[in-house]
């Protein structure tokens, strides 16, 4: 993977092409779904958010600070961007508002976008000069497809707007569920005519000599049927978003690397350096040595949450939604593949000059003027980064801290955003059981069967709420019934075992609550319940075992309830039943 002098076509080469970059999607897809037989995935998610997510910042801040070209030509603003995004990012932590999730989530999806069109410049400009037609061509399919597979996805929907109520912004209730269908269709057949005008481009360029770039073709193809798969055939988002998060970071490894060898090729200014010494050699060691850095980077958040001590994960989590800004701010201008001096490091004796959309803009002449001051241009980078930065997460702190929907009227707002979907009809009917709403309970869970006469989990969350009725017999009727749907259901034998401990039946409680820590041997409550079910039988060995339990497992959740806020804005809430 060191080699920066590469076939015609071919980043590195065709083999290794293949497996860093076109067909990184299919490759984490296979993985992450066997490992899914064996792993939550939620734990899935951790694992690639915590060590691959957050690391790959680290090869993107290496290339910022390590290349001093780049470094000299944006100095100002690599000084600047850290202070002042630390400093907004820690005032809106320590004063309780964590909106700029919901910014980083949205940043997240354009890097994502950004990264794989980026991939299509770079696959363009190693096989000829492209005209600026292609390259517009390349963004409009990138971002419609993109836009429609978010907007065609009802589980990622439902999974960013439970972001949004999480996180107090509120904003997405400004338009109608009802608008979603209509955007859908028109994103989709906006994607079906410019893929029809990008075919007819492609066989024009053709017809008149110019090569195919058939690898752009095959990682648009890989990248494209993996990220449909993940969030519109997969009904696990979570798993669907560790998919693509996996085939994203490990591109991006790759590509810094290949980049960094052209960087060393051409500069004679880095001298002995760190940054020389990781890039130069291409030896097995000295890849191992690059991976442990950025695993060791992705690891502090795991650390940090392992000390539990909220002021050290507090600080951890300034310093990672800090640099997760810095990584997809950076990578917004120093990935410009139409410059010449990004272009020559992926292009073995490049010699095209810069293109006419490289002349200098509104900003780059404000700056060129401004720096005739010495200081001025820090003092102008301040403000502009205020303006990036300080400005959202300001704005999203104050809808932070005057949103007023309630969880119940977010839960009726995603039953109407998205009415095809059991789940969210389910997850209505227990926020109204919870606000003693029973018939309205009775009727959202009965509607989540309806669409999906499988959905075990409504079967035991509708007995719970028959159970709050009053009527028993209809619960434990529900509660078995899920039980025939999946045995293995924990959460239904916990609930029968309520069931059966409420009528005075112990042994059949007893029984329910054993198979329930069985299944899952972290199910605190219902080791809780086996203590009180022993101690009301009188037997106080069994109930102080179960008790003592039940009082560790309360301690670890305290660290869980810690790993349910990392990396946030990428996984948002998973929704687990507290029942």
């Amino acid at each position: 993977m060191g080699k920066s002098s590469a076939p015609q076509g071919w980043i590195i080469n065709r083999v290794s092409d293949s497996l860093f970059f076109i067909g990184t999607p299919l490759l984490s897809l296979a993985l992450l779904q066997s490992a899914a037989n064996y792993f939550s995935s939620f734990d899935i998610a951790l694992f690639v958010l915590a060590f691959f997510a957050v690391g790959h910042h680290l090869p993107g801040l290496m290339r910022a600070y390590g290349e001093r070209e780049l470094f000299d030509r944006y100095k100002a603003r690599f000084i600047v961007s850290p202070i002042v995004i630390i400093v907004c990012v820690g005032w809106s932590v320590f004063n309780g508002h964590l909106g700029f999730f919901i910014f980083l989530a949205l940043w997240d999806m354009w890097h994502f976008f950004m990264q794989h069109y980026g991939f299509m410049r770079i696959y363009d400009v190693k096989r000829h000069k492209p005209s600026r037609l292609s390259g517009r061509l390349d963004w409009l399919l990138t971002a419609i497809c993109f836009s429609y597979i978010v907007v065609a996805s009802p589980h990622y929907l439902v999974n960013f707007m439970e972001r949004c109520h999480r996180y107090g912004f509120g904003l997405y209730t400004w338009f109608q569920p009802e608008y979603i269908p209509v955007l859908r269709h028109i994103l989709l057949v906006l994607a079906v005519a410019i893929s029809v005008v990008y075919v007819i481009h492609l066989v024009r360029l053709s017809r008149q000599g110019v090569p195919v770039v058939w690898p752009k073709l095959a990682i648009t193809a890989t990248t494209f049927l993996t990220v449909y798969y993940a969030y519109i055939v997969l009904d696990d988002v979570i798993l669907g978003y560790a998919i693509t998060a996996l085939a994203h970071d490990i591109q991006y490894f790759a590509i810094v690397w290949i980049y960094n060898h052209g960087v060393l090729k051409r500069s004679n200014r880095l001298g002995a350096s760190f940054f020389r010494y990781l890039f130069a050699d291409g030896r097995f060691r000295i890849i191992l040595i690059y991976l442990a850095l950025i695993l060791a980077y992705g690891g502090v958040e795991a650390m940090a949450r392992a000390t539990e001590n909220y002021l050290i994960y507090d600080l951890v989590k300034i310093l990672i939604a800090t640099t997760a800004f810095m990584h997809y701010y950076y990578d917004g201008f120093m990935w410009k593949v139409h410059k010449k001096e990004i272009r020559q490091n992926f292009v073995v004796d490049e010699t095209v000059t810069d293109e006419p959309d490289d002349r200098l803009g509104t900003v780059d002449r404000l700056r060129l003027l401004i720096n005739r001051w010495p200081g001025f241009s820090y003092v102008f980078e301040t403000g502009k980064q205020l303006v990036y930065f300080g400005v959202p997460i300001l704005f999203f702190a104050w809808t932070d801290a005057t949103y007023s929907l309630s969880t119940l009227e977010a839960k009726e707002y995603l039953a109407r955003l998205t009415p095809e979907v059991a789940k969210v009809h389910d997850d209505l009917g227990v926020a109204y059981s919870r606000e003693g709403k029973v018939s309205q309970a009775i009727a959202s869970h009965k509607k989540a069967l309806a669409i999906d006469s499988t959905y075990a989990t409504a079967y035991t969350h509708l007995g719970i709420a028959y159970s709050v009725a009053g009527q028993r017999q209809q619960a434990i009727r529900y509660h078995k019934q899920a039980l025939v749907r999946d045995a293995d259901l924990a959460p239904a034998h916990y609930n029968l075992g309520v069931e059966y401990f409420q009528m005075g039946r112990l042994d059949k409680a007893v029984a329910s609550f054993k198979q329930a820590v069985k299944l899952d041997g972290e199910y605190q409550r219902a080791y809780m319940a086996l203590g009180r079910a022993y101690q009301r039988q009188g037997k106080p060995e069994e109930m102080e075992k179960y008790l003592e339990r039940a009082r560790q497992l309360q301690r670890v959740s305290l660290r869980k309830e810690l790993s349910r806020s990392a990396m946030p804005w990428a996984t948002g809430t998973p929704v687990k039943s507290d029942s």
